[in-house]
């Protein structure tokens, strides 16, 4: 009878998830790159990552802070979302320091204060002059980051139409929503169409009484 030794079956070796990319340090250098107004293609090399993955872990941090109420928690225990309120919150205290660069450049800076004391030959009595010397600050700086920060800065009523669009695209627009829209975007132009019409016509006939 042959007997046959066995072998304990050999245990398969768990896969070990990558370490994660997104270290306190990346994540430092992320931020103080993006506050002085980099780009994020730049900022991610800086930090050593690619810039796919700062936008995606960006997109992930955007989504999550969403769902919790729209919170910037810099201490959050997601570290997707603790970048994306930190990233966003030192670009908007950057844009803050640039416009009050700005402003005190309009205003002009103090470059030098200095005082003079002497006695009056005259009168005995001892005098204080106050100089100060001012320029206008250089501003130019400051306008640079503020268009790296917001290049396309978009007035209100975009803000609000991209709001009522996306508000539609989340509840679905219904069968006849979409069937009116046409219809209401031409009865609202014949409407001012013609409210143009009679203001022209009304001031037309300002000149006098007519009979």
């Amino acid at each position: 009878m042959k007997i046959t030794e066995m072998t304990p079956a050999r245990r398969k070796r768990r896969k070990t998830g990558r370490p994660s990319l997104l270290t306190p340090a990346v994540m430092d250098l992320l931020t103080r790159a993006t506050a002085v107004g980099l780009p994020m293609q730049q900022a991610a090399d800086a930090a050593g990552i690619g810039r796919s993955t700062f936008l995606r872990w960006m997109r992930v941090g955007e989504d999550l802070v969403e769902t919790q109420g729209g919170r910037l928690d810099i201490d959050s225990s997601d570290p997707c979302a603790a970048l994306y309120a930190r990233v966003t919150r030192a670009r908007a205290a950057a844009a803050v320091r640039a416009t009050g660069h700005i402003e005190e450049a309009a205003r002009g800076a103090v470059v030098s204060e200095t005082y003079r004391t002497w006695t009056d030959s005259v009168t005995g009595e001892t005098r204080t002059e106050r100089r100060v010397r001012r320029r206008p600050g250089d501003w130019r700086a400051s306008a640079w980051l503020m268009d790296r920060l917001d290049p396309h800065p978009k007035s209100l009523d975009e803000m609000l139409d991209e709001e009522d669009a996306r508000i539609r695209a989340e509840r679905g627009e219904t069968a006849m929503e979409r069937a009116l829209t046409p219809h209401l975007q031409d009865l609202a132009a014949r409407l001012q169409k013609t409210i143009a019409q009679y203001e022209e016509s009304s001031g037309a006939g300002d000149g006098g009484p007519t009979r």
